[in-house]
């Protein structure tokens, strides 16, 4: 099995391939470059460190973990206001806030939590975060296991479940939409 490390350093080289530089400015010039640059990184990822993961378990938490770190780059090269991996309780962690926790506090329309699910275990804590997030369209799941349900938006990071859900490549597009539509003025800071 690939280690988290090493996802990381085939994610990055492959970034760094493509240049870090040029992803910045053409999606900051053109958002919807987003989606063509996450689908050539996921391309290109997949195929080197897939010949390490023999299990199935193991390639859906790999998968999902070069998904949420390549989330993470695109949402800070588009300069997109976000707050990643917040401690909300002992057992609860949010992956991603839309704009942040501030504004979901204050007005949870105009916020999203992103939710990158590694294995079964963790669906347990989707219906978790409606606590926080009482607008289930406004809870947004990234998975690479199969789910039949459609209350909440689904990103696929496998082709055979994108005719179900929204295909990951699209998910930095419905970010910078979503803001748009609710009016958001998080200051946006260039890197």
């Amino acid at each position: 099995m690939s280690s988290g490390e090493e996802v990381k350093n085939i994610l990055y080289s492959t970034i760094e391939d493509i240049g870090k530089e040029r992803i910045r400015f053409d999606t900051t010039s053109n958002i919807n470059l987003s989606e063509k640059y996450i689908d050539s990184i996921m391309s290109r990822c997949i195929p080197r460190i897939s010949n390490s993961n023999s299990k199935i378990n193991s390639w859906n938490e790999t998968l999902a973990g070069v998904s949420e770190a390549l989330l993470h780059f695109m949402l800070t090269v588009c300069t997109l206001p976000s707050e990643r991996k917040i401690q909300l309780k002992e057992d609860l962690m949010v992956d991603v806030i839309i704009p942040n926790l501030q504004s979901l506090k204050r007005n949870s329309r105009k916020s999203i939590i992103i939710e990158i699910i590694k294995n079964k275990e963790d669906l347990a804590k989707i219906p978790r975060l409606e606590y926080l997030q009482p607008d289930y369209r406004n809870i947004w799941i990234v998975t690479p296991i199969p789910l039949s349900t459609k209350r909440y938006r689904t990103y696929s990071l496998t082709s055979s479940n994108a005719t179900f859900h929204s295909r990951f490549s699209n998910i930095i597009i419905d970010v910078d939409g979503f803001l748009r539509d609710t009016g958001d003025r998080t200051l946006r800071l260039v890197h």
